[in-house]
């Protein structure tokens, strides 16, 4: 139900995927609906992202993409008149970047209308030379996932600092799983060495799996510590839709690992990973996975694709965990068994260091702050352009 009191909030992500970008948006937008806002939700109608909104009640606006010039990467849009024709949008807030040309150009005329983008990549530097002093000058915050980004934002965009924002992930800490609630009993295999990892609805490269089959393959050869270890696939839908999975499933029977691969479909896979020994990233394009900050926070040691990111993650707090170069088989076996012997002082060292990762995740100071920039940015615009 519409309350016409409240203000208006379009969130724009085109995606079919379910990774940390699309996990962060539902966050924002769950956090802005139990605060009353009335939200519009503007995604790929058979999304993951529009099932589980249509089931809270949220409107979902289907996304039809569009090409404004095929020499620019900024070949997204959404035509924004169709809907400020009937609904007055209080806040724009686009999780893809490319949508930015469009957007800045369409709200050029909107000037009671604020524009927050949420930032979680590398803005290559080649494209500098679109950005345009107007289109950049739009923006009214740019929220950061990643602090590592904040100097590649500033560098490349040319943003003044008060409009930059960095409030953490916004992670809570889940209680242990209730075993009744899911259909999957992790007690069987307490005896085993429990690794787990993310398969995304939308993964489309068999290679970012394989290092991990293969790692597993050498380690139950090995039997470091005298376990065998077993991989956890953990998936939000179920593992029949995902499309490489006859691919995953010819890999682990050319590698006779039947009896070492378990597949666990859960909404809630935070829950879960408090059944587990480790959890290992395996998203190349991701910088930090959401999942594996979730684990250490629950004193479960992780294992990171590396980037500047994540060295600078493990350098900060030392022992949590270890990183591997993607598609490197033999390095991730090599860390995975480091874990294994050494178990006890990466689970002391993410005990030590979970008080301080969490006060930067925090759930609540993430929700406080992020509400607080919705306020202050409409209350920003209506100041600047009010009527004299």
């Amino acid at each position: 139900m519409v309350n016409k009191y409240a203000r208006n909030i379009l969130y724009l992500l085109p995606t079919r995927d379910w990774s940390t970008k699309e996990r962060f948006a539902f966050r924002d937008i769950m956090l802005a609906k139990k605060h009353g806002y009335n939200i519009y939700l503007c995604t790929y109608e058979d999304s993951f992202l529009a099932k589980i909104a249509r089931k809270l009640d949220i409107e979902i606006i289907p996304f039809k993409e569009h090409f404004l010039n095929r020499l620019t990467v900024f070949h997204k849009h959404f035509p924004l008149r169709k809907i400020t024709k009937f609904i007055k949008i209080d806040i724009v807030h686009c999780y893809d970047f490319n949508l930015l040309f469009s957007l800045s150009v369409q709200l050029k005329t909107e000037d009671l209308t604020a524009l927050v983008i949420t930032q979680d990549h590398v803005i290559d530097k080649p494209l500098q030379r679109f950005w345009y002093r107007p289109l950049i000058s739009r923006i009214d915050s740019l929220i950061m996932i990643n602090k590592n980004l904040k100097q590649d934002a500033i560098g490349n965009l040319g943003l003044p600092l008060k409009k930059i924002e960095y409030f953490g992930m916004g992670l809570t800490t889940e209680p242990s799983v209730d075993q009744d609630k899911i259909a999957f009993n992790f007690e069987l295999y307490k005896n085993y060495f429990l690794a787990g990892t993310y398969v995304s609805p939308e993964i489309s490269d068999i290679a970012t799996i394989t290092p991990l089959l293969s790692a597993l393959k050498v380690l139950n050869e090995k039997m470091p510590g005298g376990k065998k270890s077993k991989l956890v696939f953990l998936s939000a839908v179920e593992f029949q839709t995902i499309a490489i999975l006859p691919s995953i499933m010819a890999q682990i029977e050319a590698q006779e690992l039947q009896e070492d691969v378990l597949f666990v479909t859960t909404q809630d896979i935070v829950k879960v990973i408090n059944c587990l020994n480790v959890w290992i990233s395996n998203c190349p394009n991701e910088l930090i996975e959401d999942f594996a900050i979730s684990s250490i926070m629950m004193e479960v040691p992780a294992i990171f694709v590396r980037n500047f990111c994540t060295k600078d993650l493990i350098e900060e707090y030392s022992g949590v965990g270890e990183t591997y170069k993607v598609f490197d088989a033999r390095e991730l076996r090599d860390k995975w068994e480091k874990i294994i012997l050494g178990n006890a002082v990466f689970k002391e060292k993410t005990r030590v260091y979970k008080y301080f990762i969490e006060r930067e995740h925090s759930y609540k100071t993430y929700k406080t702050q992020l509400l607080n920039l919705y306020t202050r940015t409409v209350q920003r615009r209506a100041r600047l352009f009010r009527k004299k």
